[in-house]
């Protein structure tokens, strides 16, 4: 008798462990990290198509989005369906910009990061000691459930973002980019998806294209020449690029710096002062603009940081 207690007691108590065990691994599996890393994976190993509405200021642009996963290279597509026509293809590393009005070129990059950062891509450790991610309930998208995440700036020198992740996929169906303030800024949210075996038809018609050069290849750029420089970044931001060149429209010399902290960027302008130059503006929404004089220079800060970042951003130059 006491030897079949012993042994009910022993296997109940594997019971518990086990289900203590897996209960531990299912938490894991939905905590913030975890949704947002099996959203990555969704975005680089899904072939889908899908449209989608892009929200910034006081436009709105409707989209065709594409991509196709396999060998010997990935494939993805983004058609913008109004005004001028305009596509981003990428084939594997390689992204080429296609305009009707402008000058092709390509860059090489692993997505097409022209609405979402491409940080969503890649796994959340890379951002983590800028960002933290909280799950907040769910809701329904596109017809489909989904769990909302909340990306959120540890320092709060920052955008922070709203994600609505499809809880079967682990497809990003809406995204909303907020202010310090909780204000929306920019938003995207798909409004068709279709999760495909094989390759989208409009990718494989587009296989063979000619990619257009490399922007690298087009033309010289040169080492920054002013002697004022970016004196401070927010911590998580690192340069990028720097170079000197000439303003397309304008014809103006400038040097440019571009930081990024992988989610959002922003880019450093820096041009000798003239009597026709705009000074002391400032702008804020998903794209905020600051400029400022510093003795015979015009700084200018454009990107998505808040205005008051942008502003010290900019004082910091020297």
């Amino acid at each position: 008798m006491i030897t079949r207690l012993y042994q009910s007691l022993i296997a109940a108590a594997a019971v518990l462990f086990l289900s203590a065990a897996s209960a531990q691994e299912t938490q894991k599996e939905i905590d913030g990290e975890g949704w947002f890393d099996r959203m990555s994976k969704a975005l680089t190993s899904l072939n889908f198509e899908a449209s989608l509405v892009h929200v910034h200021g006081d436009q709105i642009e409707p989209y065709q989005w594409f991509q196709a996963v396999g060998e010997p290279q990935s494939q993805e597509l983004l058609i913008r369906m109004n005004g001028p026509d305009f596509r981003i293809l990428r084939v594997g590393n390689r992204v080429a910009h296609f305009h009707t009005s402008a000058s092709n070129f390509s860059l090489i990059a692993d997505s097409v990061s022209t609405i979402l950062p491409v940080a969503f891509t890649e796994p959340f450790a890379n951002i983590k000691d800028t960002y933290q991610v909280t799950i907040s309930g769910g809701a329904r998208v596109l017809g489909r459930n989904a769990q909302h995440l909340r990306i959120i700036s540890r320092d709060n020198q920052r955008y922070s973002y709203s994600l609505w992740v499809d809880r079967s996929s682990g497809m990003l169906l809406k995204m909303m980019m907020h202010d310090q303030r909780g204000d929306i800024v920019e938003q995207m949210q798909l409004t068709s998806l279709s999760i495909r075996e094989d390759s989208p038809g409009v990718l494989k018609e587009v296989s063979d294209l000619e990619m257009p050069p490399l922007l690298s290849d087009l033309r010289i750029l040169n080492k920054p020449g002013f002697p004022v420089k970016p004196g401070w970044q927010p911590q998580g931001f690192e340069l990028i690029t720097k170079q000197s060149h000439n303003l397309v429209a304008e014809s103006t010399l400038v040097d440019h710096y571009l930081f990024s902290d992988g989610v959002t960027e922003y880019s450093i302008y820096i041009a000798r002062l003239t009597d026709d130059m705009e000074t002391d503006v400032a702008l804020s929404s998903s794209q905020t603009l600051f400029t400022m004089r510093y003795n015979d220079y015009l700084i200018t800060v454009v990107g998505q940081v808040p205005l008051s970042i942008a502003q010290r951003i900019a004082q910091e130059v020297r």
